[in-house]
Parts: C-alpha cells; structure tokens; sequence
C-alpha cells in the first residue's frame, strides 16, 4: 500500500470512528443541518447511524426515508420507510411513500398491493384525497406491468457515452439545426449549459457554447434554441446546489448577432412573475408568431397545483414585441402534481410533456396529447421504452428519434438512479417504398386531363439524366404514382396530346414513405390565350413581366381555372363571422375541383386575396431550411387535409394579384417550381387561379 492510499485509509477509518463515537443526538443534529443544505445522502446515513442507536427514536429513520427518496435512492428509502409504515398515529403518509419507492423500484406487484393496504388502514381527514392519489398510482403501476409488453420493437434506446454524461446531472437536451446537443449539467455543483458534436459514432465532450456571454451570479440551463436560430432561451436559476424543482428559475434569452451571443435578457414580469419559478422553456414558431411554452408554479387564477405548463405568444414582424400574458394548458393537462419540461411539435399540434400526476409507470412520466390552446386530447402515456420505474423527462425530436433524460439504472453502465444522464432514441423501422404521386391539370379550365405519358428520369451528377420508369395515364382523377428511391433527384416529363409538354423536378432526400406532388399544369396549344381584368379592380395590371412571345411589357392576369367569378366589393358580408385569430379551426375548399376539407388556424380575412402554395407533404417540418428563403414574401401557413393526412405549405396573403404573382415567380425561383396562386373570398378558398 502507497502512502498516499495508506493515509486515506486511516482517514477513513479514524472518521467511522468518530461518528461511531458519536451520540444519536449529535449525529441527529448533523443529519438535519445537512438535510437543509440539500446534501440528501450524507443526511440519510447519519439519521440511520442515529437511529440504530436510538431505534425508539422512529422519527429518524423516517427522516432517512424521506432524505434517501429526496435522493432517488428507491431500494434504500423503501427499506428506511418498512420500519414506520404501519405507524399511522405518528407517521401518516409512511405507508404511501413506502408504497411508492417500491413502485420506483419496479416492484409493481408489491407496491400495487402496499397502496391498497394503505388505504384500507387508512381512516384520516384526508382520505377522499388519498383515494384518488393511490388510484392514480395503482392505474400506473398496472401499466407498468404491461410496458414491456407493448414496447414497441423498432426504437433503439441509447446511453449517451462519458463525452456527455458524468456522475452528476445531465439534463435539458435540445438537438440544434447543425446535428450538434445542447444540453445540461451540474458537474461542479452548479447547473450550466453545455454543447456537444456527433464525431464520428460518439458525441465529444461537452463544452460551454462558443462566444456565450458571462453569467456572473446564478446557474444556468434549460437552453432552446429558436427555430429561426435568433434567440436562445434559457433560465438563470439561484445560486448555491441545483436542485431541479426546488430551486427558483426565470427564463431569459441571449441574441445571436454575428455569432456572437448578447448579454442576457429576462423575459418581463409577464413571464417571470415575482416569486415564483419559470423554466423548462420551448421555443417554436409558425406564421410569423413565437410560441413560448414553459413550466411554473405560478398562479394567477389558472393554476392547478404545483408546476403547470404555460404558454405565451410574440409577434415576429416586430423584433421588439413582447410575450402576451401567459395561458394555462388546462385541466387535461395539468393536474394538482407537476407538469414540466414541455415539447410541442406544432405541425401536428402534439404536445410531449413530463408528469408525476397522471398515471406513470414511475415518477415522473413522459405523455403526449395533440391540441392546442386549452383544447387538448387525453393524454397518453408514452410506455417504454421512453419511461421506465425511474424519473423521465426533457422528451424532444429530431429527425432521426430524439432525446429525454432520466436516472433510470442501466445494466453495467449506469448502477444507480440518484443522477439523471442523457439517452437517445433511434427510430429504426424501416422506411420501406418511398412513392413520388400526383396529377396532371389543364390550365385553362383547372380540370384533370384523361390521356398523357409521364417518363421518369433520374438525375446524376456525372453523366445524363437516366429514364427509370414511365407510365401511360388514361384516367386523369387517378393521377400518377411511380416508385422512387430515397437521397436522389429525379425529373418527370409530362406529353399531353394537344398540350405544351411539360416537367417537375423533385428529390427524396427528406421525403417519407409516400411523397405527394403539386398538381403539374400544362397548357393548350393556343397562340392567343384569353385574358381577363384583374380579380379585384377589373384593370388590367401592369408590371415589368415577360408577355408570352418573350417580350417585356404590360401583362394581363387571367384566371381561367377553378373560379370565373370576380368580385369588386370588399365589404363584409353579413354571414362573414371568423374564428378568434390564433385558434384552430375545421373548413373546406368552396371550388369546383377544390372541396378537400382541411384545418387551419390561418386568418380570415374579408374580400378577395390570394395565397402561394408552395408545397404538399406528409409531414411539415417548419425548421426545414427550404422555407428560409420564403421568410421575406409573407408568412407561412399549413392547411391539413383531414382525408388525405397531407400538409399544404402556403404563403399568405396578398391583397393584390400583382402581389401573389411576384410572391409566385420568386418562390418558383428559389425551387418550388410548382407554386400555385390560391384565391380565397371571406376566407374560403376558392381554389387555383392562374395570373398573367
């Protein structure tokens, strides 16, 4: 034995001593003072020490009980609690606590068992409260014996390696657009925000985010990046132990400006009210609007209990606007316990969040509703592999699965669950066929056209296109469908008797399984089109566009598709009644060839205007760099078809024809080649129209 080894063994050898030496009231005293300070585990093992001297004493073991549950040592706090469970008279809420550290543990029989005895025995004031707790509690248990075998076989579960996660807590995962982790730790004893990078098969250890800005005082964590990459918000949290719920946060952001991150700045009194907590902050955005979603305890009227999710608003055409007054989620999902760490995917409106009030097959639990505002489906449990016996929490997606934290045990990695770690989840079912399917219109009336051929070529970087498949369509209503491979580009050419031929390019680099193209127009053979006064002002609309013999001048707007009417009254009709602005709302197309029903929560306005389809897809992803180069026409808003489970990707809204065509050419110019002009009156929509 070395020196250095030698006097650490009789270091430790003269303090077991010592604290053996020592009196149950000393080791007592000592116990609660570190209890105070957060220092669980110390605590528990001197109110054991204590008590196996003093075993009349029962407060104390009850005391390590609590202290080594505080810690998230299930085996040892269920032990602690056995010795006091049955103490009713002194110990009331023994019996559930122990009940739950069995539950914690995933003894699930035991602990179903040990809550239905509690309650039996139970004959307190607050027994019609207890009920409704342990029923809660029993419900989740019974899920928790039926996880495994509802696990879904297609998700790979991994334990992020040392690069990120460390004996302390990690916590907070937020994947960036570049492939890189935000996340958290409190390696050191205090809570900072870390970045991380993918290289090769590994992530690289964590580091604070370049050119981040000082924070002198306070902790920090729970870093979001805003999907525009402009902002990132985070909470500033007091100084001294982190300690997750138990210590008060408020959400600021820092600016991004060259690279360089601003000084910090909180978010008004609106957001972090006085003497409360405010954390777990998400960030999305859709229709030039922030949504702010976050965690309090906040009040103000809509609290449930505990910490509630909260959601706030901003507009993005003034960088300068503030968050509105926070709203409350509501009763379906908030609950009197704690509600924390939300994620919502505003494509599909789902809303991924962490509990310990609903039934969980541990503490806390992740659960998924869809809805928005109040307005929420029930919730649903997300089962394994995503929650486990232990704490799960800190859910987020990326394109490939995700990530979540939790303390679970893993087998000959992770031996305890007194510290949370980063996992990531993998979707590995396979992708299967990918399918590229559409049709084919006649521009002049807006109708399918019943006889063409479509050749399919595929596009390589060094050498010609390459013809892989052609079809022969002889009924228009049924479009095309060919089968496509994933990660290439391919071009379609389209041959109408007595139509102008024509082609789409696409690619299936982020497409799914079924990828749903634009309507692809072709148009007759006619020198001399027709063309009409402009839709709103019945004047011909002058711009510096090509005419049709290549020429520049003065062109006309026709629109000799799904609607023939115009309109010259702007006024609102009677009838003319839109939803509140922001809300979802369900509706339908009013034109001839234009009757999808759809869902929306895009404004209504009165009269006629004008919107770009862009794109239709099965899945939006608004973060998807394509759409950046669509941010300075308009906003950007989704119509889902009900029926069809398809996005519409559109630009709104133009009040001008002149308008909508420019919107149109630019678009077609930064690679949607198939955008369309849609007319809508009142705010229906009246379908595609064609402007020249």
């Amino acid at each position: 034995m070395n020196t250095k080894s030698t006097i650490l063994f009789f270091s430790f050898l003269l303090l077991g001593v010592a604290l053996s030496a020592q009196s149950w009231k000393k080791l007592s005293s000592q116990a609660d003072a570190l209890f105070e300070e957060g220092q669980y585990a110390e605590a528990a093992k001197l109110y054991e020490q204590a008590w196996q001297k003093k075993s009349k004493k029962k407060e104390l073991i009850y005391k390590a009980g609590e202290a080594y549950y505080l810690m998230r040592d299930y085996p040892n706090s269920a032990k602690a609690y056995a010795n006091v469970k049955a103490d009713l008279d002194d110990f009331p809420l023994a019996g559930l606590y122990y009940a739950r550290a069995l539950k914690q543990e995933g003894n699930y029989d035991e602990a179903i068992r040990e809550f239905r005895a509690y309650l039996d025995s139970y004959t307190g004031e607050e027994r019609g409260i207890l009920e409704n707790i342990i029923r809660v509690e029993i419900e989740g248990a019974e899920i928790g014996k039926i996880a495994a075998a509802n696990a879904p076989e297609d998700v790979e579960l991994i334990h992020l390696g040392a690069g990120i996660n460390t004996i302390e807590n990690e916590f907070g995962p937020k994947p960036d657009a570049e492939g890189g982790l935000y996340y958290s730790s409190t390696v050191g004893g205090t809570a900072r925000i870390f970045q991380s990078q993918m290289i090769g098969e590994s992530w690289s250890k964590g580091e604070l985010p370049s050119n981040f800005p000082l924070i002198d005082k306070g902790q920090f964590a729970n870093a979001c990046l805003s999907p525009d990459g402009q902002r990132l918000y985070f909470t500033i949290c007091e100084e001294g132990e982190y300690g997750n719920l138990s210590t008060r946060c408020e959400i600021y952001y820092t600016s991004n400006t060259g690279g360089t991150w601003s000084q910090p700045v909180r978010l008004p009194d609106d957001i972090n009210a006085p003497g409360v907590t405010s954390t777990h902050p998400f960030i999305t955005q859709q229709n030039n609007t922030e949504y702010l979603f976050f965690s309090s305890n906040r009040e103000d009227g809509a609290g449930r209990g505990g910490m509630d999710i909260w959601y706030s608003t901003r507009s993005l055409r003034n960088p300068g606007s503030n968050f509105s007054r926070p709203a409350n989620l509501g009763p379906v999902i908030n609950t009197n316990g704690d509600e924390i760490t939300p994620y919502y995917r505003i494509e599909d409106r789902k809303l991924y969040f962490a509990s310990n009030n609903h039934p969980s097959i541990g503490g806390f639990d992740i659960f998924v509703a869809e809805g928005a505002n109040a307005t929420w489906t029930p919730v649903v449990n997300m089962g394994l592999p995503y929650n486990s016996s232990a704490d799960d929490y800190h859910y987020v997606e990326n394109q490939k699965g995700g990530f979540f934290s939790s303390n679970r045990v893993v087998q000959g990695e992770k031996l305890r669950t007194v510290d949370d770690d980063l996992f990531q989840f993998i979707n590995t079912a396979p992708s299967g066929s990918q399918y590229y399917s559409g049709t084919v219109l006649d521009v002049s009336n807006g109708e399918p056209i019943n006889f063409y051929t479509v050749i399919l070529y595929e596009i390589t970087n060094d050498g010609p296109a390459i013809q892989v498949d052609n079809q022969a369509v002889q009924n228009g209503s049924e479009g095309f469908r060919f089968e496509v491979l994933a990660s290439r580009d391919y071009q379609l050419r389209i041959d109408a008797p007595g139509f102008t031929p024509g082609t789409q390019n696409f690619n299936t680099y982020n497409g799914g399984n079924d990828i749903f193209a634009q309507a692809i127009m072709l148009e007759p053979f006619d020198p001399n089109p027709p063309s009409v006064d402009d839709l709103n002002n019945n004047t011909t609309i002058s711009d510096n566009t090509s005419t049709t013999d290549g020429t520049a001048g003065n062109t006309t707007i026709s629109e000799p598709v799904v609607d023939n009417t115009t309109t010259t009254d702007n006024t609102t009709p009677s009838n003319f009644n839109p939803p509140p602005v922001g809300e979802m709302y369900l509706t339908q197309g009013v034109g001839p060839y234009d009757k999808e029903e759809y869902r929306t929560n895009a404004t209504q306005y009165e009269g006629t205007y004008y919107k770009i389809q862009v794109v239709a897809l099965k899945r939006y992803n608004q973060s998807d760099s394509r759409y950046a180069s669509l941010l300075d026409l308009g906003d950007i808003e989704t119509e889902y078809l009900t029926q069809k489970g398809l996005y519409r990707v559109l630009l709104s809204a133009f009040l001008s024809a002149s308008e909508a065509k420019s919107a149109q050419q630019t678009a077609q110019a930064n690679g949607f080649n198939n955008a369309f002009v849609v007319k809508y009156i009142d705010g229906q929509r009246h379908g595609m129209v064609i402007l020249r």
